[in-house]
């Protein structure tokens, strides 16, 4: 998930703050499903923008484009009011980079030449540094140099045979509103969501802080269709979930057993089916899920 913040300008990102109507801040190009959880700017709502990415872009790009973060965000009647700053190890977008990303980020046809505010749901670094924008080099020192702010759990040790039931472990993909979803679920009932890229590396490899964070007493697994897959030589393809959450989901059940693991699908999507025993889960708008997963925290000792 990002902010993509355009300004026709040429002057808006000299300085902060940035002042926007409120009709083009998380409307316009945004998903209904994104502008519903951010359009009325609550409290949590801020929280939440304030810790996503953010590219800062002029109009038909006039001028290189920035990357940095909302710092804070003041509703007025009519508009609203962002104060921001860039990263200080990440470089400037070249002119073109925003176009050369227009169907990564899933830009529209005129949003160049709009004026507005739109969240993406995109991992917009993973996007960057596959097209050589930036360098994973750059992007571990620029998240090293945020990771003091981001909240860090600290694994517990309760010995062999023993859970954790004070922390859940969140497996996901791109779908970054179910993330933020289930995380909000698990921390209404007490407990603390442990999601991976919001613990510090401290030099540890993505395998190394699997293994460091997963000393917990539960999992919970996205499969959300993030990724389209088919056997060589179909014609048409199904939506699956990442392949690090397949992976992951397989390492959990592994770690913890499978009454400790719950796959929790959205939409149609393909689901592993050489693994017998795994409980699935329904996303569903009438939030039965949530249920459903108490019943099986509460199975493993959980109080909840």
């Amino acid at each position: 998930m990002f902010n993509l913040l355009i300004s026709g300008n040429s002057e808006s990102w000299n300085s902060s703050p940035f002042e926007l109507e409120r009709s083009r801040a998380a409307v316009e190009y945004t998903a209904d499903e994104i502008s519903e959880r951010y359009k009325f700017f609550d409290e949590k709502a801020i929280q939440e923008l304030k810790s996503f990415p953010s590219l800062f872009v002029i109009e038909n790009e006039a001028l290189e484009s920035r990357i940095g973060y909302i710092i804070n965000i003041r509703v007025r009647q009519n508009s609203v009011v962002i104060d921001f700053e860039f990263d200080p190890i990440l470089p400037c977008l070249k002119i073109g980079a925003i176009e050369d990303l227009r169907v990564d980020i899933d830009l529209g046809k005129w949003e160049l030449s709009r004026t507005h505010w739109v969240i993406k749901d995109e991992p917009i670094f993973e996007i960057l540094v596959r097209k050589g924008y930036i360098s994973q080099e750059q992007f571990d020192a620029s998240l090293a140099l945020k990771e003091p702010s981001a909240p860090v759990v600290s694994p517990v040790n309760e010995g062999a045979g023993q859970f954790n039931s004070s922390q859940v472990f969140i497996v996901h993909g791109h779908d970054e509103i179910a993330k933020l979803e289930m995380a909000d679920f698990i921390t209404s009932l007490g407990l603390t969501p442990i999601i991976l890229h919001m613990q510090p590396s401290s030099g540890r490899t993505i395998i190394e802080k699997i293994e460091y964070y997963s000393n917990v007493g539960f999992g919970i697994v996205l499969y959300t269709p993030c990724d389209v897959g088919s056997k060589v030589g179909d014609l048409t393809g199904k939506y699956r979930a990442r392949q690090n959450v397949v992976f992951e989901h397989g390492y959990l059940i592994g770690k913890l057993g499978r009454p400790r693991v719950v796959a929790v699908v959205k939409s149609s999507v393909e689901t592993p089916n050489d693994i017998s025993g795994v409980v699935y889960v329904s996303l569903d708008e009438q939030n039965i899920w949530k249920e459903t997963l108490k019943t099986e925290m509460r199975s493993v000792g959980y109080q909840v």
